[in-house]
């Protein structure tokens, strides 16, 4: 087993098996479970001590398939059989148990940073590629909408020519497509409107916005387990702005 392996992560709580603690002092099993009970009724006498900081009743199966008890021992309580034992074998237990905490501590920090920058950069993508399709759905509305300007100017103008050549420069400024309306996720919808991800999900289906799973509707679409709104979507809930900010679920 490796050094990291005899480290588990329990409720919340970091712990050794009292199988492999007793490998490590080199006790059986069974009398290390007879030692930690009496630690428990001793603790019980003091209202001060929890016996659950210590050790944790759990069970496993043996080579028979039979469930066995067993106890789970946290930091504290292996300090404590380490404070029980003499001489060289209770330093070398002390130093060991020390040490895999330590070290199982480090890498679940590391991982947890790990995992807070690859979120911090999913978010920061999310939050570029937003930024860059809406700056090119602005731009692309403002050539249409110059396209229009020109073609309306062109229409009202008697000389030809002139005609000709005001059609002539709203073509050449036509060459962008006209834009698909931009599609959305709750996390772009919370970021305009300053709220969180739950609550515009919320609304969504306060504001009947979100269609059916799976279905695409009016003001949005599903594209796997994720919605995504249109720009009318996005309308109707600055409309409702207020109501979204002073929920109190928010």
């Amino acid at each position: 087993m490796e050094k990291n392996e005899l480290i588990k992560q329990i409720d919340g709580n970091q712990v050794m098996d009292s199988r492999d603690v007793a490998k490590m002092i080199g006790k059986r099993h069974r009398d290390l479970m007879r030692d930690i009970r009496r630690y428990i009724n001793d603790m019980a006498t003091s209202a001060k001590l929890r016996a659950l900081d210590f050790f944790i009743e759990s069970t496993y199966e043996d080579a028979k398939g039979e469930t066995r008890e067993c106890y789970l021992l946290t930091k504290q309580g292996c300090e404590f059989v380490g404070n029980k034992l003499t001489g060289k074998k209770g330093t070398i237990f002390t130093a060991t148990y020390v040490g895999l905490f330590n070290e199982y501590q480090k890498e679940h920090n590391q991982a947890l940073e790990g995992r807070l920058l690859k979120d911090e950069l999913t978010i920061r993508k999310g939050e570029l590629e937003y930024h860059r399709d809406y700056l090119i759905q602005m731009e692309r509305q403002n050539a249409n909408n110059e396209v229009k300007n020109l073609i309306s100017i062109a229409d009202r103008m008697e000389n030809r020519h002139d005609r000709n050549l005001i059609l002539n420069e709203a073509l050449n400024k036509s060459v962008m497509p006209v834009a698909q309306p931009l599609s959305l996720s709750a996390t772009n919808v919370a970021r305009q409107i300053g709220t969180t991800p739950y609550n515009v999900g919320k609304w969504g289906q306060i504001l009947g916005l979100k269609a059916p799973r799976g279905e695409r509707g009016r003001y949005g679409y599903w594209q796997g387990e994720r919605y995504y709104y249109n720009e009318d979507a996005l309308r109707i809930f600055l409309d409702h702005y207020d109501d979204i900010r002073d929920d109190e679920d928010y």
